[in-house]
């Protein structure tokens, strides 16, 4: 297990421009009360994907506060993390199967991380699946253990979800992005809703000027003059890239000089991620002003959410869609799969349209295409959504509560917003 914590440190006084003042001060006060706790986070990979994302600012940010934070990343092989896709797959609802031999190889790969961990910790959260059996094997590593798992297990498969909910008996509490996403039958443990978020302050994130976004779309092979759409995604049959063609394919009879723009990564998690990719390339290829990027650098992410004149997210499920709260946090508008934590973001009014078909993506994308004074309004109210409720000081804030109530034996609610979307988060 490798420890990805390099002894970084991050003020949250550095966005003192974006949130407001009151939720600077409840950190200070939480940062005071926890000084010197030792929380660890581990997920299953440092590069691609959200988690990676949100642990590497938000880390520093504990150290901040005073609070002594590490991020362990598991370590695994191929089949091992083909395995561990299967099990994504299947507690999201699909139909594929894992084997005894399976099961049994994914629990050797945690015990050897288990036996790796040499540090005592007062606190650990446990993201997704990948690391979930870590505490059968290392109990004794910390007082407390929360699993926080980022994806939509509403609807599992059985037997997968039976094996999950037997792993989760050591642990202290669970968290879900929201709290629809908790699986059947779960252990008597506190469960808390807490939506991820986004660093402002990253390159990705920050306010990139007209003429820099222009270069790196240029850049890129998109003509920046001609407008687009894009989808910034990994490769991952969830987040339905094929469908985004087939809209984009309905749009293009009606916007001849419309460009596609699918930008995508590839996690060290996904071994899936290829194979999709290569799908996508074969069905682009029969069509004019596609593009297909790979080149996820964080500046090109910020000029095409920047610029684009409408970002999809066609996701047949979505845990949150850290990409619509990047989108929505520039301003622009966004069509999105009527799924998950995506209906947090975009309401009535808010942020864009939800859509449940191929039909429908391509006419709500029309519409914005000419309606361009309510495209931007719908922006504008979107970005608003998004600094009061999905940037990172919210999450610290809201993972440093948990900390506290649990270490002090209590099981209060954690609130995540304040819009009403899910109240104040409850255990379920």
């Amino acid at each position: 297990m490798l420890n990805q914590t390099n002894g970084s440190t991050l003020s949250t006084n550095r966005y003192a421009h974006v949130v407001d003042e009151d939720l600077l001060e409840e950190l200070r006060s939480l940062g005071q009360e926890l000084r010197g706790v030792r929380v660890a986070h581990i997920n299953a990979t440092a590069n691609g994907g959200g988690v990676s994302e949100i642990l590497r600012s938000v880390v520093p940010m504990y150290r901040g506060l005073g609070v002594d934070a590490s991020w362990l990343v598991l370590q695994g092989d191929e089949p091992f993390f083909k395995t561990t896709k299967k099990m994504h797959n299947r507690l999201q609802g699909a139909p594929v199967r894992v084997s005894a031999k399976e099961w049994d190889a994914y629990l050797a790969a945690n015990r050897r991380n288990a036996e790796a961990m040499s540090s005592d910790y007062d606190f650990v959260f446990v993201h997704d699946p990948q690391p979930a059996a870590i505490p059968q094997f290392a109990r004794e590593v910390s007082t407390r253990w929360v699993w926080r798992c980022h994806i939509d297990t509403s609807t599992p498969d059985d037997a997968v979800w039976q094996r999950i909910a037997d792993l989760l008996s050591p642990y202290d509490a669970a968290i879900f992005s929201i709290p629809e996403f908790a699986g059947p039958k779960m252990p008597e443990i506190p469960v808390y809703s807490i939506p991820p978020a986004i660093d402002p302050l990253i390159p990705k994130n920050i306010e990139m000027p007209r003429d820099q976004a222009l270069a790196l779309i240029a850049g890129s092979g998109v003509d920046p003059l001609r407008p687009f759409i894009v989808q910034v995604s990994r490769f991952d049959p969830w987040k339905d890239p094929l469908g985004v063609i087939a809209a984009f394919e309905r749009v293009q009879k009606h916007h001849s000089d419309l460009q596609l723009v699918l930008l995508g990564n590839f996690a060290d998690d996904d071994p899936e991620g290829l194979v999709i990719y290569r799908k996508v390339l074969a069905r682009a290829s029969k069509l004019s002003n596609v593009h297909v990027i790979v080149e996820n650098l964080d500046g090109l992410v910020n000029a095409l959410q920047t610029l684009g004149r409408v970002v999809v997210q066609k996701s047949s499920r979505e845990g949150f869609g850290l990409t619509v709260t990047e989108a929505l946090w520039k301003g622009t508008p966004v069509v999105a799969g009527n799924v998950g934590g995506l209906r947090l973001q975009l309401k009535e009014g808010v942020g864009g349209f939800l859509v449940d078909s191929v039909e429908e993506c391509a006419d709500r994308v029309d519409y914005l295409l000419t309606h361009e004074e309510e495209g931007a309004a719908l922006g504008a109210a979107g970005r608003e959504h998004v600094r009061r409720n999905y940037l990172m000081p919210r999450l610290l804030r809201d993972e440093l509560r948990v900390v506290r109530d649990l270490l002090n034996g209590s099981q209060a609610a954690v609130p995540v917003s304040q819009n009403g979307h899910a109240g104040a988060a409850n255990s379920l």
